[in-house]
Formats: C-alpha cells, structure tokens, sequence
C-alpha cells in the first residue's frame, strides 16, 4: 500500500517541478500539457489509488487538499472564496469514485 503512495507522490511531484520548470522557461505549450496532467491526476486520486492498489477512502483528505491547490493556481494564486467550488467537486469526483468502485464489479458467469 505504500508504494501507490509513492508512486502517486513521485508522478504528481515530478509534474509540478516539470511545470515549475516549464514556466520559467516560457515553454508554453509543455506548461499547458503538463498543466492538464496534473488536473486530470487530482480529479482522478480516487480511481489513481484504486489501480495503484491503494483503499480508494484513503483518498478523501488529499483530495480536498489537491483541489484547494488546484483550485489557487486556476484562480491565479489568489485565495478566492471560489476555490470552494474546486473543493465541492473533488468531492463530487470521489464520491462518485467511491460508489463506482462499490457497485462496479461484474457479476461472474453462471453456467447452468
């Protein structure tokens, strides 16, 4: 279990350095590239520690947390009353995760 932590923390740093990075070299494009990235790995924490074999409920705080941060840099690193937004849908995101995940499996075949 351990290790999807990792794994989850390596990729989502080494994204947000590469970002960093990319900024202060006015790479635009591979800013926006990697910009999407990282969106689209906090939006899906939930599902990421699902596959990375991680309990899909251990992703409830860092989900908040991600989406504030998130929700900072799209509001241009302003602390804005509408970073609740970003909150209320990673919220959203992983409740619908979570009962996904529940209701998910297939039922097995029957012969008979």
């Amino acid at each position: 279990m351990e290790k999807g932590y990792f794994v989850y923390g390596s990729v989502f740093s080494f994204l947000f350095v590469s970002h960093i990075l990319a900024a202060a070299n006015d790479f635009d494009i591979l800013f926006r590239i990697i910009a999407l990235l990282i969106t689209l790995q906090v939006i899906f924490t939930g599902f990421i520690f699902h596959k990375l074999s991680v309990d899909v409920y251990h992703a409830r705080i860092p989900v908040l947390l991600l989406h504030a941060g998130l929700g900072y840099a799209y509001l241009d690193m302003n602390i804005k009353i509408q970073i609740i937004i970003f909150i209320i849908f990673g919220m959203i995101v992983q409740y619908g995760t979570e009962k996904a995940l529940k209701y998910g499996e297939q039922a097995g075949f029957t012969n008979g």
